[in-house]
């Protein structure tokens, strides 16, 4: 990645809003090479998309779960299981993992009879062999800009 992309992004990882000419401006670049670099890094994927990041508490999902689990190895039913869990609205990330478990699950309910059900319909697929949750107590850090920026800025 070219030094200016890297720039660019780390002016993107603190305001993902910030106007293009203001980034040009603090770089020392025009415009049109500021908005060229950002396509070309949307065409690469690069830059996945522009989101805004919520207090997923202020907006009634006030239960953090995860849960670990085992998948039967059959291909197929695993295939099956990844397929039909992406569908699961409460499921917001679905890791695969080496280690003693094959998954891990991020869940987000507004409390714990939602997520009761949903860990119901997860333990309910024919290839989920074993399960355990941790409920999230409180969080001390939700910050995916550290790892980010430190691996942008660390080759500057």
């Amino acid at each position: 990645m070219k030094n200016n992309e890297r720039k660019i992004l780390l002016e993107l990882v603190e305001d993902g809003r910030k106007n293009i000419s203001d980034i040009a401006k603090k770089l020392g670049i025009s415009r049109q090479t500021v908005s060229k670099k950002i396509r070309g890094m949307e065409e690469k994927k690069i830059i996945d998309s522009f989101s805004v990041k919520i207090d997923e508490g202020r907006v009634g999902l006030n239960t953090k779960a995860y849960v670990i689990l085992n998948i039967a190895p059959s291909s197929e039913l695993r295939h099956r299981f990844v397929g039909e869990a992406k569908k699961i609205e409460n499921i917001s990330q679905m890791h695969h993992t080496f280690g003693r478990f094959d998954m891990i699950l991020e869940i987000l309910v507004k409390d714990e009879k939602e997520l009761d059900r949903t860990l119901d319909k997860i333990r309910d697929f024919e290839a989920v062999e074993e399960t355990e949750t941790l409920i999230c107590k409180y969080m001390e850090k939700n910050d995916q800009k550290d790892p980010i920026r430190y691996a942008l800025e660390k080759d500057f």
